[in-house]
């Protein structure tokens, strides 16, 4: 017998566009960058196995709606609802330290290889970065080529730079809870 898992859809405004979200009754499962298209999030979904038919987020299981919309306002730095993450050892080991990032610093692939100890995995961790079903919360914005340059980012590079310039402005501000 197969147990479906209910999936709730939401979004949020932001200054660059939509951001849509879909939790489970466990947490938080799939984010799109600002932007994107719900297209993207059902994608994403059917990528993680998540195909079930969605439901507007009307439940309030979750907080992840508002406090989407208190980053976006510059009003919280860390995420506090639960994840329902799904990846591989190693993705989960990586956006584990993704998380431990600050609001807006920037680290390297090779410090998050570091992070892990696994020193030579620089590539794998920008594989990594490239599934994150979660951008924002685990924010893989915030991870930067050695040299400086931007790297990649599913939102694309318009947005990443976005992203980090907004971080920037608004990190004096209030800190929300502290990273998970």
């Amino acid at each position: 017998m197969v147990i479906r898992m209910a999936v709730y859809m939401g979004a949020v405004p932001t200054p660059w566009g939509e951001v849509y979200y879909a939790v489970s009754e466990k947490g938080a499962v799939a984010i799109t960058t600002p932007g994107q298209k719900i297209a993207d999030l059902e994608e994403l979904l059917v990528r993680l196995g998540l195909a079930q038919a969605m439901e507007d987020d009307r439940s309030n299981l979750h907080q992840v709606g508002s406090e989407l919309l208190e980053y976006f306002h510059g009003e919280r730095q860390n995420f506090t609802f639960p994840l329902d993450e799904v990846g591989t050892a190693f993705q989960l080991q990586v956006w584990q330290a993704l998380r431990q990032v600050p609001y807006g610093s920037v680290n390297s692939y090779k410090e998050i290889a570091m992070a892990i100890g696994k020193p030579k995995a620089c590539r794998a961790i920008g594989q990594a970065n490239a599934k994150n079903p979660l951008p924002i919360v685990t924010p893989c914005h915030r991870i930067c080529a050695a040299d400086g340059s931007l790297g990649g980012f599913a939102g694309g590079l318009e947005c990443k730079q976005q992203l980090l310039d907004f971080e920037q402005k608004h990190k004096g501000g209030p800190h929300g809870d502290t990273p998970r």
